[in-house]
């Protein structure tokens, strides 16, 4: 249960990217900055390349 409290603010901000944002921060905070910035990457991929895909996919549909 304490592992549902400490993500639960991150939720706000959506199903998955708060996820991403929470391993962000609490690995950073945790002292483990690699792992940080995975989680960092793939929230970015997230967040840029995704629209990216269904833009271009809705244009060729």
């Amino acid at each position: 249960m304490s592992v549902l409290k400490q993500i639960a603010p991150y939720m706000l901000i959506g199903p998955i990217s708060g996820l991403l944002v929470a391993g962000v921060v609490i690995n950073w905070r945790g002292g483990r900055p690699i792992l940080s910035a995975v989680y960092g990457f793939f929230l970015v991929s997230y967040a840029v390349l995704l629209p990216l895909l269904t833009a271009k996919l809705g244009l060729h549909l």
